[in-house]
């Protein structure tokens, strides 16, 4: 070595020497980082297989298709700022329409809400019901109303059909389905993992009957009816939101995000004759939509718990790697004697490190698909049969609780960066003078 620059693959066999000489210390490294790490690549793993389980669950539950309701809906107290000023409400569905077009979306009708009746009724337009099966208009006599109902009914939904005095409203009659989810989150029994996620997921519309609005006029002659007997007045509108169906996810919730934040179209509008009105937008008989926001939400909290668990390790291994230089004193003092300058040791203490990260990396891979598959195993059939609930579906769906994205490569990009930053908080353990002070103390 005297006189001659270290080669490479002899600084490499030092440092393999070095963790091969020394397994004690370098495996509590390598174990320390592949444990902190190793259990947020696993609910990193989690987190993209159940996302993607979810996914596909709600897209089979609205047949493949995302639907999205929006509409103005008219303010009683508001704050002072700028509204949009716009000749009428009218113009404003004009608006609507065209916001749908812009996002590779169609109108295929409406749901509105109307209060005033003893309990709130859900109006939807026919067009709209027709999507989702035939509906049996032809049975209907008289004054009766027709109605749709979730394709699998709550134990709870004969409540829902009731009378202000809680007699069985007969004046409704069930004439099809609709795609719904249940209003709790689809949660597991017990303090089981896979509800970090599942408790925030929530039904997308009440599961409520739907009275279709089949253009006879009984159904606001019902509603009127309705309202007399309450002694009020019926709001048969009181927030008509259109709905818009997207055959293409990524159009669906860029729709969505836009126009709930008042990107693509004013979010309050303001009449010539003073009344103002708020954009409301929300996602209709499945949830698609909020799934996949609630795992994008739960992936940024994984990047600042990573970034954290960064800041832990590269502490513990400074403070460990600082402790083994001491301890290498005198192997540092013989490398010099034989010529080796001190980018050569850095470069193998260097290397040392690295070579600890990578085995990191490959126990903290080995770790996370052990967690992600027990996860699998002991879950996977309760799961399905919850989602099947949650979703109201005829089948079980697929369930996978194993999937990779660009925070997998952060998590191992994060455990490599270790090597050189804790290189560099212990440079000056290297040093003539603190090497010559160990050396003195030993």
């Amino acid at each position: 070595m005297k006189g001659k620059a270290l080669k490479f693959s002899d600084a490499l066999h030092l440092s393999w020497s070095n963790i091969a000489q020394h397994k004690g210390r370098s495996a509590i490294i390598i174990l320390t980082i592949s444990v902190l790490f190793g259990v947020v690549m696993a609910f990193n793993f989690m987190l993209e297989g159940l996302g993607k389980t979810t996914f596909d669950a709600a897209m089979q539950a609205s047949d493949g298709k995302v639907y999205v309701a929006t509409g103005y809906g008219e303010v009683s107290s508001f704050n002072e700022g700028d509204y949009f000023k716009i000749d009428s409400i009218e113009s404003a569905e004009k608006l609507l329409e065209e916001n749908a077009e812009r996002y590779h979306g169609q109108i295929v009708g409406w749901v509105t809400q109307c209060n005033g009746v003893g309990n709130t009724r859900w109006v939807i337009s026919k067009e709209l019901a027709e999507r989702f099966g035939n509906l049996g208009l032809s049975k209907l006599e008289g004054h009766q109303v027709p109605y749709v109902s979730p394709r699998m009914e709550p134990e709870d939904f004969d409540k829902s059909l009731q009378n202000p005095d809680g007699t069985r409203d007969k004046s409704l009659v069930k004439v099809g389905t609709y795609p719904a989810t249940e209003p709790r989150s689809p949660t597991l029994p017990g303090l089981n993992p896979l509800n970090l996620l599942l408790s925030r997921m929530s039904g997308s519309h009440p599961t409520n009957p739907l009275i279709v609005d089949d253009g006879s006029g009984r159904v606001t002659q019902y509603l009127q009816r309705m309202a007399e007997q309450n002694n009020t007045q019926a709001n048969i509108h009181d927030l008509k939101q259109f709905v818009v169906m997207f055959d293409n996810y990524d159009d669906a919730i860029a729709y969505y995000w836009d126009t709930a934040n008042g990107e693509s179209i004013p979010k309050d509008i303001e009449t010539p004759d003073g009344r103002k009105y708020v954009i409301h937008s929300g996602e209709d008989f499945s949830d698609v939509i909020g799934a996949e926001l609630i795992t994008r939400n739960t992936r940024n909290t994984l990047i600042f718990i990573e970034i954290f668990l960064i800041i832990v390790v590269v502490v513990i291994a400074t403070l460990t790697f600082a402790h083994i230089i001491d301890q290498d004193a005198a192997t540092i003092a013989l490398y010099r004697s034989l010529g080796a300058s001190t980018g050569n040791i850095y470069l193998v203490y260097f290397l040392y490190l690295l070579e600890m990260c990578v085995l990191a990396v490959l126990a903290c891979i080995v770790m996370a698909m052990v967690l992600a598959g027990l996860l699998w195993l002991f879950n996977a059939d309760a799961l399905a049969k919850r989602l099947q609930e949650f979703y109201m579906l005829s089948s079980t769906p697929k369930v996978v609780l194993f999937g990779f994205d660009s925070l997998f490569y952060g998590i191992v990009g994060s455990i490599l960066i270790i090597a050189p930053i804790t290189l560099l908080l212990t440079l000056h353990n290297f040093s003539n003078k603190h090497i010559a002070k160990k050396l003195k103390e030993d």
